[in-house]
């Protein structure tokens, strides 16, 4: 009887102990987000935010492209991702200031871009000139 009730107890134990190693798989990342490390170098990422953003100068500027809102959205979704990646690439206070002018940017484009009665093409080619001169002000100071 004791054998009984000590086995019984270990599993319960057992029970438990997965049971709350399963609620907490669900609690998010297990990495805090403060420890987020780039793991590209620089130049890479710096060879993706530019090919992401001569994609968007094309479109811009081909009115007519096949699924180009959409494509416009994604190209400019991904740039503000990459963006966003950047901001921890150095610890320079105007550096990641930059970058998050870009992300921003690059969001606000991707909004007008995904209008549903279309995007205004003159706001389009305004924000695309203002991410281009966001990438040249970091550029003047850091490259």
């Amino acid at each position: 009887m004791i054998r009984r009730t000590a086995l019984t107890m270990t599993l319960l134990a057992g029970c438990v102990w997965c049971l709350t190693l399963v609620a907490r798989a669900d609690d998010g990342p297990a990495v805090a987000p403060d420890s987020f490390k780039p793991v590209a170098p620089l130049k890479a990422l710096m060879y993706g935010q530019l090919q992401h953003f001569k994609a968007m100068g094309q479109l811009v500027g081909n009115e007519k492209a096949k699924d180009r809102a959409v494509r416009l959205a994604m190209e400019a979704g991904v740039l503000a991702e990459l963006a966003n990646v950047n901001i921890h690439h150095k610890d320079k206070s105007d550096y990641q200031s930059w970058a998050r002018q870009l992300r921003d940017t690059s969001l606000e484009f991707a909004a007008e871009a995904e209008k549903a009665e279309g995007a205004d093409q003159s706001r389009l080619e305004s924000l695309h000139q203002k991410l281009k001169n966001t990438c040249t002000a970091c550029h003047d100071m850091y490259r």
